[in-house]
């Protein structure tokens, strides 16, 4: 009698399964890295630094020198670039290199090619930063002579980086360089920075 009493009283102690909890899941030894803060939030001298680590990202990914190094030539602490490029930082841990992903999502703040000129607007992510670049150097070739009308137009009209068309009228951008209307010494348009 007693030995069933003292089943019953253990089973009034057990958990539900029902009971709503998760079952906790076993650590993987991962640390997480947290995310960049976004574009919007940042205040002017906030978003002068990021264009830094921008910067500091895209010369990490073509080998342009070591971590430490780049963050002298950037201007830049260990914890501000990590705190804008976040999970882009690869490495740094137990003895390895830091490394930059191979891609990213990032805001930029470019040079964009309109009708009307050359305007400043944000684009995300280094695949279409890096179009975008691609644009720029076949439009300086057509202004150079070093690449047709035709060719260009062909490769360009229509194309779509970051959702917007870009402006691929050859005739037009003669008319437009000739105005002085282009502005694209520098991809990038944010102020004081190439990002």
């Amino acid at each position: 009698m007693k030995r069933n009493n003292h089943r019953a009283q253990k089973k009034g102690r057990e958990r539900p399964l029902t009971s709503g909890r998760k079952p906790k899941r076993k650590s993987t030894g991962r640390i997480e890295k947290p995310r960049s803060p976004r574009y919007s939030t940042l205040i002017a001298s906030e978003k002068f630094e990021y264009g830094r680590a921008v910067d500091l990202l895209y010369d990490l990914r073509h080998g342009e020198g070591t971590y430490t190094k780049l963050l002298r030539k950037h201007h830049l602490t260990t914890r501000k670039a990590h705190r804008y490029l976040g999970r882009n930082l690869l490495g740094g841990m137990r003895g390895k290199r830091v490394r930059a992903s191979k891609t990213d999502n990032l805001v930029r703040e470019v040079w964009f090619p309109r009708p009307t000129g050359d305007v400043r607007e944000l684009v995300r992510g280094s695949a279409a930063a890096t179009k975008l670049s691609n644009f720029f150097q076949d439009r300086a070739e057509l202004l150079g002579d070093d690449l047709s009308i035709q060719d260009f137009e062909y490769k360009w009209r229509g194309v779509r980086i970051g959702g917007r068309e870009v402006f691929a009228d050859g005739d037009a951008i003669f008319r437009m360089e000739d105005a002085g209307v282009l502005k694209m010494d520098n991809l990038y348009a944010s102020v004081g920075y190439a990002e």
